[in-house]
């Protein structure tokens, strides 16, 4: 991974998005935070300075995390990486996680050395170069064993 420590948060629900910022702070990033994927994508529209990593919930009112990540794409190749936000029930959502153009995927957790465990992961597996698969099964592992 580069050097920049810049992020772009994509979360919905207010007291989610102000602990995750905290959480990203804490490891040392600057955090952009977006409430929608429309809000984020006019964020990358008008910024200069693009963000390495975006992390993004998958359900929102309007655009959903998986709708952001390709427009993404489309627009910034992969020159961004990215992860979906997801929550323990949404683990049945793994044929879609999988099929997405994702990089990985990130736990949200309550807890903030969890939440911070899981990030940290997501990252190194990136760094690895691990398959989405890999990363995918990883940080469910993690999860399942380490974070409840």
């Amino acid at each position: 991974m580069t050097d920049n420590k810049k992020v772009l948060l994509v979360e919905d629900t207010l007291t989610q998005a102000i602990f995750m910022q905290h959480c990203l702070e804490k490891l040392g990033f600057s955090v952009q935070l977006s409430r929608s994927g429309e809000k984020a994508l006019e964020y990358m529209a008008k910024t200069s300075e693009k963000p390495a990593l975006v992390f993004t919930d998958i359900n929102m009112p309007g655009m959903d995390g998986y709708q952001l990540i390709d427009a993404l794409r489309t627009s910034y190749e992969k020159a961004l990486h990215c992860f979906l936000l997801l929550s323990p029930a949404q683990i049945e959502e793994a044929d879609k996680i999988l099929a997405s153009t994702a990089d990985g995927i990130v736990f949200k957790s309550g807890k903030e050395d969890k939440f911070i465990e899981q990030v940290e992961n997501a990252i190194r597996l990136l760094e690895q170069d691990k398959t989405k698969e890999a990363v995918f099964f990883s940080q469910a592992y993690l999860h399942v064993v380490h974070l409840q």
